[in-house]
């Protein structure tokens, strides 16, 4: 278990050993505490607690743990999602955004006959998964604008599916138990509840002050295994065709963003280099196929 996981477990088993707790000058007593689960992936509570005051009120503590390093928010962006968190105008947004650091795109290459920092030798690139983080790095990386419900959609998970949002706690499924309403950041591991709770406020106040970056990962077809790593959402993507004159060319298409995905694209390249004869045992003759403007690497 990684220490983040470790973290999680120990915020949980101190509300259940310690049974009681004050917050905001309330004294609550724990009534259940669980971290939430769905069938269909991570909710955005890590930590619930329903706890009762003196007065006998019950109250939902949802609680999202991150830690200050951390620099992910939400990857694996498809257009469905982000029209959630963004709304009908999200491909205007991102296309927006990505607008401002176009030039990191058609400066990259395309073809990689031998490795380049991350990427495998025989790679095309197929295009760029989109994902938003909390802070800037790598250069196909930018702030995106944002109103405050929005920012409050991505770190709450309020627009989740309803099978995340309506997670199980204890075996029982727990209306929107996996939306999250109170955030912890942390940066020690192992402190006492009071400490935790010293940490702890509410998401809506936390997510207005932050901002809100995306960045653009790449996906590629490798030649050595025919494969690329799934039928991810393309924010940028290349539109590999061969000309009139039987060159392989390799254009941008910045429009409509997350509209296409991984599969077509790679499917498109399984074809074109099966006209050509290109495989991983000839990979470097492909280069006498490249139109002159297709950016390699050899």
């Amino acid at each position: 278990m990684s220490n983040f996981g470790k973290t999680e477990r120990k915020i949980k088993d101190l509300f259940l050993s310690e049974k009681k707790f004050t917050y905001e000058q309330a004294n609550y007593s724990v009534l259940k505490c669980d971290k939430p689960t769905s069938s269909k992936g991570e909710c955005k509570t890590d930590v619930y607690v329903l706890a009762q005051d003196d007065l006998g009120n019950q109250k939902e503590f949802k609680i999202s743990v991150k830690q200050n390093n951390a620099d992910f928010l939400e990857n694996k962006i498809s257009l469905d999602r982000a029209i959630e968190i963004l709304g009908s105008d999200a491909q205007s947004i991102i296309e927006r955004s990505i607008a401002k650091i176009k030039k990191t795109f058609e400066d990259d290459y395309l073809v990689y006959f031998k490795p380049y920092k991350k990427t495998k030798a025989l790679s095309l690139t197929m295009g760029w998964k989109f994902e938003f983080i909390n802070k800037l790095g790598g250069k196909k990386c930018g702030i995106i604008d944002l109103t405050d419900q929005q920012k409050i959609d991505i770190y709450a998970g309020t627009n989740l599916n309803l099978d995340k949002k309506n997670s199980s706690v204890n075996g029982e499924t727990v209306i929107n138990s996996g939306v999250a309403n109170y955030i912890i950041t942390i940066d020690a591991p192992n402190k006492d509840l009071n400490y935790y709770l010293s940490k702890m406020q509410p998401i809506e106040h936390f997510a207005k002050q932050q901002d809100v970056y995306f960045v653009c990962k790449a996906l590629n077809y490798r030649a050595n295994k025919d494969k690329w790593d799934g039928d991810r959402s393309l924010s940028v993507y290349v539109n590999w065709f061969l000309d009139q004159e039987g060159k392989l060319q390799g254009k941008l298409v910045f429009e409509k963003p997350l509209s296409v995905k991984g599969h077509s694209i790679g499917k498109n390249i399984k074809n074109l280099l099966a006209t050509l004869q290109i495989n991983k045992n000839n990979f470097h003759e492909l280069n006498k196929y490249l139109h002159k403007d297709v950016r390699r690497i050899q």
